[in-house]
């Protein structure tokens, strides 16, 4: 009696799970696109002013920019206000030639004066004089010129002269005109080239 051969034996199953099906990729939340936009619109028309410390949800916050250092304060005494306003306030100016006037005397001497004011008379200079006044004394034998007889000065550029009220007088007498008894105490502005007689004695201003 033939036996039949056992039937060969079938390899254990080798424990090989199926792949699970991979579960489809979870959509990432987009942003909403509306949000966006907005967030960047308002971003552009707030360039240059101050950032917003609660922004908006769906808006991004603007970075903050690196921080302005600003310049300390210089301290400045009362002194060196005044000094920096007078500086400012101070101009430029251009120097100006002193003028200078001759008085030729016909008898020979000749002075010059400038602007300040002086008295001309045959009183002679003393020590309390004002330093402010040009004291000129001439010579007069005819005693015909007082002792404080002519008062002169300048006043914009032009020579003036004004009788102290004498007994003589004065006459003035510019060039081309007819000669001019002076009023006591009235200002008369010459030329120069002008004739001045005080008395018996004159003088030429150049």
């Amino acid at each position: 009696m033939i036996r039949p051969k056992p039937a060969p034996a079938r390899p254990d199953p080798v424990d090989n799970p199926e792949p699970e099906a991979e579960s489809p990729p979870q959509e990432e939340d987009e942003p909403d696109t509306l949000s966006k936009a907005t967030g960047w619109l308002r971003r552009s028309l707030n360039l240059g002013k101050k950032t917003d410390i609660n922004p908006e949800p769906g808006s991004e916050a603007p970075q903050p920019g690196p921080p302005i250092e600003e310049e300390p304060t210089q301290v400045m005494s009362l002194f060196d206000i005044e000094e920096a306003e007078r500086t400012a306030q101070q101009k430029p100016r251009t120097q100006r030639v002193p003028i200078r006037f001759v008085l030729k005397f016909a008898h020979g001497p000749q002075v010059t004066v400038g602007e300040m004011p002086g008295i001309i008379g045959v009183k002679p200079v003393s020590e309390d004089e004002p330093a402010e006044i040009q004291r000129i004394t001439v010579d007069d034998d005819t005693d015909t010129v007082a002792p404080e007889h002519l008062e002169f000065g300048v006043k914009n550029g032009v020579f003036w002269v004004k009788d102290l009220k004498t007994v003589n007088g004065t006459v003035v007498e510019e060039p081309g005109a007819r000669p001019l008894q002076c009023i006591p105490y009235d200002t008369y502005s010459l030329v120069r080239g002008s004739t001045v007689t005080l008395g018996s004695l004159s003088f030429t201003l150049h």
